[in-house]
């Protein structure tokens, strides 16, 4: 009989403790999974992608969302805002193929009435994955906190990284001496500038060299049936079933080396190819925005402007929310093909070998500098590390 009793207190003892962990998770919601983080009572740090992003289209309040992969970290939506006089959100996923980033603003969508308008980035260097793949190689997808089942919350609200890393850390930090509440900036979410240095040493430190200029290699039947699914289920599907909504697209500017070594494996003329394809597609529809800025070749032969052959600094996303805004380099019906072959033939005859001459800038932000007159009129934002304690 005593065993009983005290198998009874031991069971009520700890379904009161994981009552009370399940609790206390749920009311701090460091993923804002069940609701808007309470920026009054503690400090929510924004730094874990895959965690965070859902709740925040969820949750927040907003009329603007930018997204894409790291292309598209660097973007602050404070200069968003200023630029189109919306409240925006930053959710990236770094790495992301087309269907997880598809999936985020389909998800805003369904969440988010006032949405009004997406900016997007469109990676070439994934148009060739199959259209519902998604990245196992940076960890278990955390399929928990995108779907509406209450059961398998159980991987959330007892998650011992959540417990430990987030909540109780959360708590302390609330006890700390000078405790400020609030919330890691939308301009900082996901910015990687402080942690890399920019310019030829960074990209090509052994130089670069001319490439091979390989015979140019057409799609295959199966590159082009990879890429059609894409652009049909994971660009053009939400542009067409949402209607008043704009989406403004663009081809993230690799840097001129990405090309480089296109032509030296023979496969730059199917990126080329991938690239009309997603323009004639996505050009007729009324709220389609696309955006190619491979013909600012100023900047994408500037190896100071990059951390690698893709990566290109904040002032360069500080750009093209201004060109975005202002309409400029769009791809139209009456321009595309003829813009589009132009920035091919450019780069498929590009003297590669003169970038080795080009300076290196002690300072990366001298590359900014350089272009102050034409990032003029766009607020710049804080540092990196600058947080807002406004309510989301």
């Amino acid at each position: 009989m005593k065993s009983r009793q005290w198998f009874g207190i031991w069971l009520f003892a700890v379904l009161g403790a994981l009552t009370a962990i399940g609790c206390w998770i749920v009311r701090i919601d460091p993923f804002f999974h069940y609701h808007k983080p309470d920026t009054e009572r503690y400090f929510y740090v924004l730094d874990s992608e895959r965690n965070q992003n859902d709740g925040i289209t969820r949750q927040f309040d907003y009329e603007a969302l930018v997204t894409g992969t790291s292309m598209t970290e660097n973007f602050k939506t404070s200069e968003l805002e200023d630029l189109f006089g919306v409240r925006a959100v930053k959710v990236p996923a770094s790495g992301g193929t087309f269907k997880e980033i598809n999936d985020i603003v389909r998800r805003a969508l369904q969440y988010q009435s006032k949405l009004k308008l997406v900016v997007r980035g469109l990676d070439l260097n994934h148009v060739f994955s199959a259209p519902d793949s998604l990245r196992q190689d940076l960890g278990k997808y955390p399929e928990y906190l995108y779907d509406n089942n209450l059961f398998n919350d159980v991987e959330y609200v007892f998650n011992r990284s959540v417990v430990f890393s987030r909540a109780y850390q959360m708590e302390l930090e609330r006890k700390r001496d000078g405790f400020a509440a609030g919330i890691t900036s939308f301009d900082s979410y996901g910015n990687w500038m402080k942690s890399f240095q920019f310019g030829i040493h960074t990209v090509c430190p052994d130089g670069i060299e001319e490439p091979a200029r390989r015979t140019p290699e057409a799609l295959t039947e199966e590159e082009f049936r990879l890429l059609e699914q894409n652009v049909q289920e994971n660009v053009i599907s939400l542009a067409a079933a949402y209607p008043d909504v704009s989406f403004y697209y663009f081809f993230p500017p690799y840097s001129a080396v990405w090309w480089r070594d296109r032509l030296d494996d023979g496969s730059a003329w199917k990126y080329a190819e991938a690239q009309r394809y997603i323009a004639e597609q996505s050009i007729p529809y009324h709220n389609i925005k696309l955006f190619s800025f491979f013909s600012r070749t100023d900047l994408t032969t500037d190896l100071n402007n990059y951390k690698d052959e893709t990566h290109y600094g904040e002032w360069i996303s500080s750009l093209i929310l201004k060109w975005m805004h202002d309409r400029t380099y769009r791809l139209t019906e009456e321009n595309y093909e003829e813009t589009l072959l132009a920035e091919y033939d450019y780069y498929a005859s590009y003297p590669y070998s003169d970038l080795n001459g080009q300076p290196d800038y002690t300072d990366d932000s001298l590359a900014a500098a350089f272009l102050h007159e034409e990032l003029s009129g766009i607020r710049q934002a804080s540092d990196a590390d600058a947080v807002t304690e406004d309510k989301a």
